[in-house]
């Protein structure tokens, strides 16, 4: 009987726990997990949950029960420290070792830290758990005035559930243009008008210098050109790192933060396995690495991880996709939308409705797209295609 185990507690394992009861319906299971929290959803810590719509009950990914039915042995709140390859084993902050036949490698991601003085400030918010968001939520308040640093997804979406809370909310980003990730400025200058167009300021090519105190207290930030904006709350939205800090001497091939994995999710260790946020790998299309943290890109690793851990040895094949949520306005993205040679924008930026999609194009062939509204105006037979056209590398006229 196979001893599996998995390090880490969000999406990716609670998924490959499903990819190894697929096939294996007896072998051992146990997970350990730095969080003191059962596996749950991320996407709504910065919309639903935050906003108060959701409570923890429906973001969990599966209740007690479930892992008792699965016999899943579960280990909350205990870190690992180091792996050893030869002897299999991964060792825990307390000095036990934990054999293995098979392990999973799936500790996430953590948010990046405000590199700047008064950081720790009370009132300075990461966002990556749970805890987290609802330490946040807690503060949000009408009326309460909140400073966003980064205008990326996590930054956005804290600004415009904030926002709707009914707090006065302004944008600092250090780049040209939120979303910069989109790499195209109308966009980028379209989300822009969107969320000023809800009452939240935007500003960019802003560097926040410092976390302003008065009487030890969060006042607010202050700029590299000494600007300053009053805040009750700061919540840094700047990225965040993969946790594999903690392998760093364990012998395993790590490239940008991330671990280096095969088609199949398999590390260079033998038996050892790596999904999510934490995991580099060959972007099924393009064939070139990637490291994802959303949550599909979890969900779907896991599971293949899973499965391949109990012997189906199957190539991760899927295309990635994720969706977001701005007010009332849906962003779904498929496939690479990094680095293209070129944007091409179709459809409507009217923000009274609306209707656009752009498509991502390196070497003449549609790598990626970004589909706004998609449910609203119906849609679907246009995400389904564009599906299959990254697939196969449509050639794009034009570009």
């Amino acid at each position: 009987m196979s001893r599996y185990v998995i390090v880490g507690g969000g999406l990716a394992a609670a998924s490959a726990i499903e990819g190894i009861r697929d096939i294996d319906k007896d072998g051992e299971i146990t997970v350990v997990s730095a969080e003191r929290d059962l596996p749950y959803h991320r996407p709504p810590l910065s919309k639903g949950y935050l906003a108060g719509r959701e409570q923890l009950e429906t973001v969990r990914i599966h209740d007690a029960l479930w892992y008792r039915d699965n016999r899943v042995r579960y280990r909350l709140g205990v870190e690992a420290k180091s792996v050893h390859m030869k002897k299999r084993s991964v060792t825990l902050a307390s000095g036990e070792r934990l054999e293995y036949d098979k392990l999973l490698l799936a500790t996430g991601s953590h948010a990046r830290r405000l590199g700047v003085p008064g950081a720790d400030t009370p009132g300075v918010f990461l966002l990556r758990t749970v805890g987290e968001s609802t330490a946040l939520k807690a503060a949000l308040k009408p009326g309460v005035k909140v400073v966003v640093v980064g205008g990326s997804f996590i930054g956005m979406e804290v600004a415009a559930t904030a926002r709707q809370v009914g707090a006065e909310v302004t944008v600092l980003e250090m780049g040209p243009a939120v979303y910069g990730r989109f790499a195209d400025p109308q966009l980028s200058d379209f989300f822009r008008r969107m969320l000023e167009s809800h009452g939240v300021t935007v500003k960019t090519g802003v560097r926040v210098a410092r976390i302003r105190t008065m009487a030890g207290k969060l006042a607010g930030v202050t700029t590299e050109t000494e600007e300053q904006f009053n805040a009750d709350i700061v919540v840094a939205g700047v990225g965040a790192e993969p946790n594999t800090g903690w392998l760093a001497n364990s012998g395993f091939g790590i490239d940008r933060g991330g671990l280096i994995v095969n088609v199949r999710l398999e590390t260079n260790a033998p038996a050892v396995w790596a999904a999510g946020d934490v995991a580099r790998f060959p972007d099924p299309n393009t064939k070139q690495p990637r490291r994802l943290e959303h949550w599909d890109n979890a969900l779907m690793q896991g599971k293949q991880a899973g499965r391949n851990m109990a012997g189906a040895d199957e190539a991760y094949g899927h295309q990635s996709a994720f969706f977001s949520d701005l007010f009332d306005v849906t962003i779904n993205v498929l496939g690479d939308t990094d680095h293209p040679d070129s944007v091409q924008i179709k459809g409507s930026t009217d923000l009274a409705a609306p209707n656009l999609t752009a498509l991502y194009v390196r070497d003449h062939k549609l790598t990626g797209a970004v589909l706004v509204n998609l449910a609203t105006a119906n849609r679907t037979e246009e995400f389904d295609q564009l599906q299959k056209s990254i697939a196969t590398g449509e050639f794009v006229e034009g570009s």
